[in-house]
């Protein structure tokens, strides 16, 4: 299972996670998201249908320094799509459980 990791710290704004995300997991092999590369348009239902061409490679998604408790209060619009995004990769992986979610907070 190959290791995806998604460090919070590394990003200034959501935005920044998708073009991770799209970089990370090879998107430029997917013709079908010319339309919205290399961003995937920063959309929660892009990001669904974009990790469904992934199914089958069976990655391990680490979400690291992202706090789903304070992620989930939603107290700005980061978090708000910060929250969609998580929510969409926990049913991802539940719907496909060749693949996984796994959260960590920095150790300092």
């Amino acid at each position: 299972m190959k290791e995806i990791i998604f460090n919070r710290n590394d990003y200034k704004s959501y935005k920044d996670f998708y073009l991770d995300a799209y970089k990370k997991l090879e998107g430029e092999r997917f013709d079908d998201f010319d339309f919205c590369k290399p961003d995937l348009g920063c959309n929660g239902d892009i990001l669904w249908e974009f990790l469904e061409y992934c199914c089958d490679d069976g990655n391990q998604y680490i979400f690291v320094n992202f706090d789903k408790n304070k992620i989930k209060e939603q107290k700005n619009f980061d978090d708000y799509k910060y929250n969609i995004v998580i929510e969409v990769f926990e049913m991802f992986a539940e719907k496909f459980p060749n693949n996984s979610v796994e959260f960590k907070m920095d150790e300092k």
